[in-house]
């Protein structure tokens, strides 16, 4: 891939280069960062990446957003699109390429006014952090919506994040009763649904099989 030049450089060596950034330990220290269709509803993010949160007891997980363009023109407008992400994200960036400055100390207090992290990209198409992202409170439905429009579930025993690809390996089970009960039958389908991980179903069969041994 050729250098960027000085002043410009493409849309798409930005989010490249921001989901490297994402993935990367040095980074964001997501365990992944699903790509962005056209699935995905407003507000779309230019970039997503997902972090595992709870450590070894919890599946605890952070939806991080990111913002991109291409130069600080509309700085404090292109900001206010960014935060429009905290009804579905834990974190907001707003990735600028600046590639021969610094971001203002304007910038960074219109950045800490509404609760987004900064991000520069320089020249070279390296990412740096200037500003960190609080944490944000999203709206639950809008969350899991996002995670569903990007092709990912949560699990509803352990919480972790995982493919809605349907596999033998987990599970996708239709709450039929629940619907029925609250008047959520569409022409007497049910659309109201709940993923198990992989994980959860062998662990799930494991305890069956023990039972039946009487172990």
């Amino acid at each position: 891939m050729s250098k960027p030049s000085k002043n410009r450089v493409e849309e798409a060596a930005l989010r490249d280069a921001m989901t490297s950034w994402l993935i990367a330990p040095s980074g964001a220290g997501c365990v992944f960062a699903p790509t962005i269709s056209n699935r995905v509803r407003d507000p779309r993010p230019d970039a997503v990446g997902i972090r595992h949160t709870g450590g070894q007891h919890r599946g605890d997980f952070e939806v991080i957003a990111v913002h991109i363009r291409q130069s600080e023109k509309r700085f404090t407008s292109f900001s206010g699109e960014a935060s429009s992400h905290s009804i579905h994200a834990d974190r907001i960036y707003f990735a600028c390429y600046l590639p021969t400055s610094e971001f203002s100390e304007e910038q960074i207090s219109v950045a800490l006014h509404l609760g987004i992290g900064l991000i520069r990209i320089d020249r070279d198409l390296g990412c740096h952090r200037t500003v960190p992202a609080p944490l944000n409170h999203p709206i639950a439905k809008a969350r899991s919506d996002l995670l569903y429009q990007l092709g990912l579930v949560s699990c509803q025993l352990c919480g972790v994040v995982y493919s809605s690809s349907v596999s033998d390996d987990d599970a996708l089970l239709w709450n039929e009763i629940w619907a029925d009960r609250f008047g959520r039958l569409r022409n007497e389908s049910v659309y109201d649904r709940r993923y198990l991980c992989p994980d959860c179903v062998r662990n799930i069969r494991n305890l069956s099989q023990r039972d039946r041994e009487g172990l």
